[in-house]
């Protein structure tokens, strides 16, 4: 029998990286002279992968080293944010992921991040003394983004877990989207950054301590 599953984004929910993000994105632009409105960002940009939001961007299809190319570029600017500041996991996430350990429940991240930064993330956060490499599953070209539930699909199956029985935690309006599209058993909104989720009828926590590990089966 399948077990449940507990499925992470990584940006924004077990990282509270927003401001870096936006900083970066906002140098980005800027070198490039592209204007985009908060909610535009919001749309084309936050959870999605990089060939989607690049081809928004400079309207037009790419090929994978072009996708490469300007993924990289934005990225090292992203990165450099993340070394000028204090980079840890977000509140209580560290307990939760101990817990689950402890339990072995089985658990992955799924996220719309390349692998230059998800190795950098696993050597920053030391992540696979919580998850097997084989579940982080990042944006390896070969994978629809957010908000299509890919990503957290192939989680689940990676996991081994029982689609409905898993839950993933989740930041972004496109990744709560593909949660949602995953068909799981629960989707918890983590609210990083203040924002308005009122158009989700789900739960949202502030701090991993106010998740109820009694949920999963």
């Amino acid at each position: 029998m399948r077990k449940s599953g507990v499925i992470f984004d990584f940006n924004g929910t077990l990282f509270w990286d927003s401001k870096y993000q936006e900083d970066s994105w906002d140098e980005y632009l800027q070198l490039h002279s592209i204007n985009l409105t908060k909610a535009q960002k919001r749309e084309y940009i936050h959870g999605r992968n990089g060939k989607d939001t690049f081809e928004i961007l400079f309207n037009r299809k790419l090929n994978n080293q072009e996708v490469h190319q300007f993924t990289e570029e934005k990225e090292v600017l992203y990165r450099n944010e993340c070394l000028k500041n204090k980079m840890e996991l977000a509140p209580g996430a560290k307990s939760l992921l101990e817990e689950l350990k402890a339990r072995k429940i089985p658990m992955a991240i799924a996220t719309a991040s390349g692998k230059t930064n998800v190795d950098f993330f696993i050597e920053k956060f030391d992540l696979l003394h919580y998850f097997k490499k084989e579940h982080i599953i990042y944006d390896d070209g070969t994978v629809k983004g957010k908000p299509n539930p890919d990503l957290f699909l192939k989680a689940i199956e990676a996991l081994g877990a029982d689609r409905k029985k898993s839950i993933v935690f989740e930041d972004s309006f496109s990744g709560i989207q593909a949660a949602i599209n995953s068909k799981v058993s629960k989707v918890f909104i983590v609210n990083s950054t203040g924002d308005n989720y009122e158009g989700f009828d789900l739960p949202v926590i502030k701090h991993f301590d106010e998740f109820d590990i009694t949920l999963i089966a």
